[in-house]
């Protein structure tokens, strides 16, 4: 009996962690499993085809809210096609309500309710005998037998590997999810993962094993997708030394609480090196009354403080989230929550918006809110008694102004300077500048960072003119420094007018060495493409005017920029 897996991820880089344990563990059982992997972005035909050519008689697929329509379309043609064949169905998606599943798509045969790994093993060793295991829910004669309900596995340890092409997966380019713990003993009321409440963790030992594999085959990031990474100081902090202690290149990205950072773990996370450690930190609102209709208990003050040390050391990316459309957060609540965390200056602020997931607390809480919101996947918020649509349909024009402008960390100068100029705080900035960004017809496409760069300019010369000259300097310095060797005329740039000085500045060879370790010439276009160098009149600091040069190191991944004397 062969059984086929089929993951439907998002995009090509995303790898189906959920899939590859189901099936390593089935093979480990001794079970015919094979896993391919699609995106939704493949042609559905293509994705049939490939299905279609490998000959099972279990077909079993991930659900999850980004690929539940094409799913749902592929099992229908699969069953069209192939009547014989069983269809298995797991995931978040469709684990936590059965009826309503089977409702939905009665090609369904089966659906795993929980953390499928052996329940799914046990399903296949079970097959054609005409006995069903627990926690897998089936139909007899027209009801829907929910068979023992949702289940989790309490073992970590019985989890093998789950990246047996580990090689094809870097060379592909693709990002390593990974998880050492499962389950939050948190209770989100928009959240699925606090269902069980139980946290379970893999043992260190195992987790330094599975890092250790990952480091020798020179992954460049490897995602931990814990709800809560940090907490447990005794199972995480012994990670984070082995990790930052080990030589390798590799980078790990974790989801963590930062108010419940202890001073011993700050302390130690101020010598990690440069580029090791990720942080995503889920704020949510900082709206009190909010924070308490979604069981949040987040001490804000703390978290901020927190927050500033890490930013503080420079050796991580913190990315920080903010969601609109929950209870009791209005426009002006909002404005707040966003101004709070954008007070702290992350390297990343993630505007996220309200997911009514069914099976969660906020959704049975649909009426007490007047949530409006879609009635298929992702089931996003269109409009609540607090925020009507127009405002949360605002929001999200922001939102795409704000990823293309401060989340790329292209501008930063720039828009400290417009904010400042402005006056009237961060959101106020942003509103004002999706306001114009929308009437110049610069909505709703999709800028690359020279597109921004033109926007900006076109922006500071309508709307700040009586500081244009200054403001247009500092977004170049930020293009020179950000988007290496582009040079639109309209910026002015003064490479012809300092030619001489700076072919004197590289001839000097003791002048040079002052600026780069170990410099030897090698020719002068590799010189202008590594090291290029320009001159500016207006300090990124202060916005006074000072002549002074800049070069940029452009070697390798990783550009900085430093002030010369030529």
């Amino acid at each position: 009996m062969r059984a086929l897996l089929i993951a439907i991820n998002s995009k090509y880089v995303h790898t189906a962690l959920g899939l590859r344990y189901v099936g390593e563990y089935a093979k480990g059982q001794g079970f015919d499993v094979h896993l391919i992997e699609e995106t939704i972005n493949t042609p559905i035909l293509a994705v049939l085809e490939k299905i279609m050519d490998y000959k099972a008689e279990v077909y079993a697929f991930s659900v999850h809210i980004w690929n539940k329509p094409f799913v749902y379309r592929l099992i229908a043609m699969l069953k069209k096609l192939r009547p014989e064949a069983t269809v298995v169905v797991g995931g978040p998606e469709v684990a936590f309500d059965a009826e309503r599943i089977f409702a939905e798509l009665p090609a369904i045969d089966y659906i795993v309710q929980g953390e499928g790994e052996k329940v799914f093993a046990e399903f296949l060793a079970s097959y054609g005998t005409g006995e069903v295991p627990a926690h897998v829910a089936y139909k007899s004669e027209g009801e829907v037998c929910l068979n023992g309900g949702v289940t989790v596995i309490e073992d970590l340890s019985l989890l093998p590997f789950p990246y047996p092409d580990l090689e094809a997966v870097v060379e592909a380019h693709k990002i390593v999810y990974y998880e050492c713990t499962r389950g939050c003993p948190f209770n989100c009321s928009y959240c699925l993962s606090g269902i069980s409440r139980s946290v379970r963790k893999r043992p260190l030992e195992m987790v330094l094993c599975d890092m250790d594999t990952f480091m020798a085959a020179q992954v460049p990031l490897v995602k931990f997708v814990d709800r809560t990474y940090n907490l447990d100081e005794k199972y995480f902090l012994p990670m984070m030394k082995y990790l930052a202690e080990a030589d390798t290149n590799t980078t790990f990205h974790f989801e963590i609480k930062a108010d419940i950072l202890s001073e011993e773990v700050l302390v130690f996370l101020a010598t990690v090196p440069r580029g090791r450690f990720q942080f995503e930190i889920g704020v949510q609102t900082t709206n009190p009354p909010t924070l308490k209709a979604i069981n949040r208990q987040d001490n804000w003050e703390r978290l901020a403080h927190n927050c500033q040390r890490l930013l503080g050391f420079k050796n991580m990316h913190l990315h920080l989230d903010l969601i609109a459309g929950l209870p009791y957060e209005s426009l002006k609540e909002f404005r707040k929550s966003f101004d709070d965390v954008y007070s702290l200056k992350p390297d990343m602020l993630q505007l996220g918006f309200l997911k009514v997931l069914p099976g969660t607390q906020m959704n049975k809480e649909t009426e007490d809110h007047g949530l409006r919101y879609m009635d298929e996947p992702p089931y996003e918020i269109l409009a609540t008694n607090y925020m009507p649509y127009e405002e949360l349909q605002f929001l999200k024009r922001l939102e795409s102004v704000f990823e293309q402008t401060y989340n790329t960390g292209n501008f930063a100068n720039t828009l400290r300077y417009l904010i400042e100029r402005n006056g009237k705080g961060a959101f106020a900035f942003y509103e004002s500048l999706t306001n114009w960004w929308v009437m110049a017809g610069n909505y709703p496409q999709t800028h690359n960072a020279k597109g921004v760069a033109k926007i900006l300019y076109d922006f500071i010369l309508e709307c700040f003119a009586d500081e244009a000259d200054m403001l247009i300097e500092i977004l170049r310095y930020d293009v020179f420094v950000g988007i290496v060797g582009w040079k639109p005329e309209w910026l002015h740039w003064n490479t012809e007018v300092i030619f001489e000085t700076v072919s004197d500045f590289w001839r000097d060879e003791e002048k040079v060495a002052q600026y780069i370790a170990n410099y030897k010439f090698s020719s002068w276009r590799q010189i202008h493409k590594n090291y290029p160098i320009e001159f500016f009149r207006n300090d990124i600091l202060t916005g006074e005017v000072r002549e002074f040069y800049v070069m940029v190191e452009n070697i390798g991944e990783e550009v900085t920029a430093k002030e010369i004397i030529l």
